[in-house]
């Protein structure tokens, strides 16, 4: 199991890990490990956004804290993300927006989407760490549970190296990914364990609806689409978390 978590740090992060003989499928049969995987982004956003906040104001310090766990993802999720906004705005049946998805050229709806949703990251991540930076590791965690609740829910494309996690990922890699989120809730407690426990089930459902929008206009799940739900994922959670927060200090 160490040496297929090693391969999905290799092949999720640029971290320079060197991997003999990888095998997808044999990989694939591990994936619900990419929760660990996010608590590596997490750490890591933790760390970079103590420093940055301290040398920096918010706004900027999000940046810089969006641009590094991007960069240590090498962005690929980004361009998954741009794909998968070129495919769903295109216009016309099935073939022709996995054509637009695949093209390489970036269109009006991809390039849309990619500003949209940092835009929302880069405020969201803003207003967080005048709260707890704490909710980062959080973030980072339902975004790669996002992934693995979109593979789970969602069939496989023909193409691409994402039909190997899509076809492995069922209810039982879903089921564990869930459990490796739970010490997510030791970290926290009273009303922010509330708020823990409603991102995870928004990270489920908005990777489920991804899958459902995927099948929709493309026939399945590829690799952009994964990517893609990583960053929207990690959006919504961030917005879910914001608007809980707000809405239990009305409460309490």
């Amino acid at each position: 199991m160490f040496k297929e978590f090693k391969a999905l740090l290799s092949f999720f992060t640029r971290i320079p890990i060197y991997i003999e003989d990888f095998d997808f499928d044999d990989v694939a049969n591990h994936f619900y490990l990419i929760i660990l995987i996010g608590y590596v982004f997490g750490i890591f956003s933790l760390i970079i956004s103590y420093i940055f906040s301290f040398l920096f104001p918010n706004l900027l310090a999000a940046i810089l804290i969006l641009f590094f766990i991007e960069y240590l993802n090498g962005f690929h999720h980004i361009d998954g993300l741009i794909d998968f906004g070129d495919g769903w705005m295109a216009v016309g049946d099935k073939r022709k927006k996995l054509m637009a998805m695949k093209d390489r050229y970036i269109g009006c709806g991809g390039l849309v989407f990619a500003i949209f949703v940092n835009l929302m990251a880069v405020a969201s991540i803003s207003y967080i760490l005048e709260i707890s930076i704490l909710y980062l590791l959080v973030v980072e965690v339902c975004a790669k549970l996002g992934m693995l609740s979109c593979s789970t829910f969602g069939n496989p494309l023909i193409e691409g190296t994402g039909r190997y996690f899509v076809k492995k990922a069922d209810e039982k890699f879903l089921t564990i990914g869930i459990i490796l989120s739970l010490p997510l809730l030791l970290i926290f407690s009273g009303v922010e364990r509330k708020i823990i426990i409603i991102a995870i089930i928004i990270a489920i459902i908005t990777g489920l609806c991804m899958a459902k929008i995927a099948k929709k206009h493309f026939g399945g799940v590829n690799g952009d689409v994964l990517g893609a739900s990583n960053e929207i994922t990690r959006v919504v959670v961030l917005i879910t978390i914001i608007a809980s927060i707000k809405i239990f200090s009305l409460i309490i």
